[in-house]
C-alpha cells in the first residue's frame, strides 16, 4: 500500500457533458444474438433515442479499441476536472500481490449461468457487450417484487470464504486510496453513506456495502444505477496474458488502462464509461474485476441484524395486506 500513501500525478481535463459514441441498433431478437447494427456515426450518449444520422432507436454502444491519438493512462493518477478543480476519478496500482491470491480463488469458484450480455439474468445484471458470468458479494437489499423482504448475506459470502476474506482486504485498501487520494470526494461518500446504511451492512466497516465480480466482461457504455445518490465506486483489476480491456472515461475521453492491482475509483453514476474490447492472448490468461458499491436498497435494513428477520416479517405482512386490497 505504499503507493497509496503519497498523492498521484494530477492531470487536469475539462469535461464534456455530451459524449460521442458509436451508433448502434438492434431489435430485440437481434440483440438476443449479439447481432447490431450501425451507421457509424458518432453520436451523443442516448438509449431508446433515434440516432440523429439514420433514425434507428438506439441500445447501449460498447466502446471500440481507443484510436491512435487516444490518452491512456498507464499507472498512477488523479483526474482532476478543469473546471470544478475537483477530482474526477482515481488510478492506483496498490496491491498487485493481492490480485494474484484472488485470481488463485476466482479460479476455483463456481460462476452464475453466462447469460446474453445486452440481457437481464435472473438476478438483473447489468452486464453488457458479451456472453458473461459473474458473482455478487457483500449484502442484497430486499426485492419485494420476488416477496423477498430481508436484506441478506450474498451466497457468495458463505461458499467462498477465503475469496471472500480477501476481497475485504481490497474494500479496506480501496478506502484507503479513496481517502488518500480524493478526500473531500471521499469525505462526502462516507457521509451519505454512513448516515443511510446501518454499520452491519457495509463490508469490513467501508463505505460500501455490495459488489459485483465480472469474469470476462466487456461492458458498454452505462452510468450506474441503484447506488446511493452521490457515492463513487471501487473497482480493483486482476489480469493476465489480456491485450485490450481498458476503461474509457466518455466525458474526459480518457482512457484508463487499469493494470493488474489496479484500483480505480470514480463517480460512476455521473461519469459514463465502457470498457474496450479485449482478447486472451497466452496461457492462465483472465480478466476480473471487482467493482464496490453502495445500494441504497439496504437503507432500510434492520441496523440490528437480529431484527432483521422481523422486521422483513412486517414488511411482508404488509405487502400481503396490500395486495389483499387491491
Amino acid at each position: 500500500m505504499e503507493l497509496a500513501q503519497t498523492v498521484v500525478p494530477r492531470i487536469v481535463r475539462k469535461r464534456t457533458l455530451s459524449p460521442l459514441v458509436r451508433c448502434t441498433f438492434a431489435e430485440l431478437d437481434q440483440r438476443m444474438l449479439n447481432d447490431y447494427g450501425s451507421c457509424d456515426a458518432m453520436i451523443p450518449y442516448s438509449p431508446r433515442h433515434p440516432c440523429p444520422n439514420c433514425g434507428h432507436v438506439q441500445v447501449q454502444a460498447t466502446a471500440s479499441a481507443p484510436p491512435p491519438d487516444a490518452e491512456i493512462i498507464e499507472g498512477n493518477v488523479a483526474l482532476i476536472d478543469a473546471d470544478t478543480g475537483e477530482v474526477s476519478a482515481v488510478q492506483v496500482i496498490a496491491v498487485p500481490d493481492l490480485a494474484n491470491r484472488l485470481a488463485v480463488d476466482l479460479g476455483h469458484i463456481k460462476w452464475d449461468a453466462p447469460v446474453n450480455a445486452r440481457g437481464k439474468s435472473a438476478n438483473e445484471t447489468r452486464l453488457s457487450g458479451m456472453v458473461v458470468t459473474h458473482r455478487t458479494f457483500g449484502y442484497t437489499p430486499p426485492v419485494p417484487l420476488r416477496r423477498r423482504y430481508a436484506c441478506a448475506a450474498a451466497r457468495f459470502n458463505f461458499d467462498y470464504p477465503s475469496a471472500s476474506a480477501a476481497i475485504s482486504e481490497y474494500v479496506v485498501a480501496a478506502e484507503h486510496v479513496f481517502r488518500t487520494q480524493a478526500g473531500d470526494k471521499y469525505e462526502a461518500t462516507a457521509t451519505e453513506v454512513l448516515a443511510q446504511i446501518p454499520a452491519a451492512w457495509r463490508i469490513a466497516g467501508s463505505p460500501w456495502t455490495s459488489g459485483i465480480i465480472n469474469n470476462t466482461a466487456a461492458l458498454p457504455y452505462h452510468r450506474d444505477s441503484n447506488n446511493i445518490k452521490g457515492s463513487w465506486s471501487a473497482m480493483l483489476a486482476i489480469r493476465n496474458n489480456v491485450e485490450g480491456g481498458l476503461l474509457h472515461l466518455a466525458d474526459y475521453d480518457v482512457w484508463l488502462r487499469v493494470p493488474n492491482g489496479s484500483i480505480s475509483i470514480f463517480d460512476g453514476q455521473s461519469v459514463l464509461h465502457g470498457v474496450s474490447p479485449f482478447k486472451l492472448s497466452g496461457p492462465n490468461a483472465y480478466r476480473y474485476t471487482i467493482v464496490s458499491y453502495a445500494r441504497r436498497g439496504l437503507r432500510v435494513c434492520c441496523p440490528d441484524p437480529r431484527g432483521e428477520s422481523r422486521r422483513a416479517a412486517i414488511a411482508a405482512t404488509a405487502a400481503d395486506d396490500k395486495r389483499r386490497n387491491r
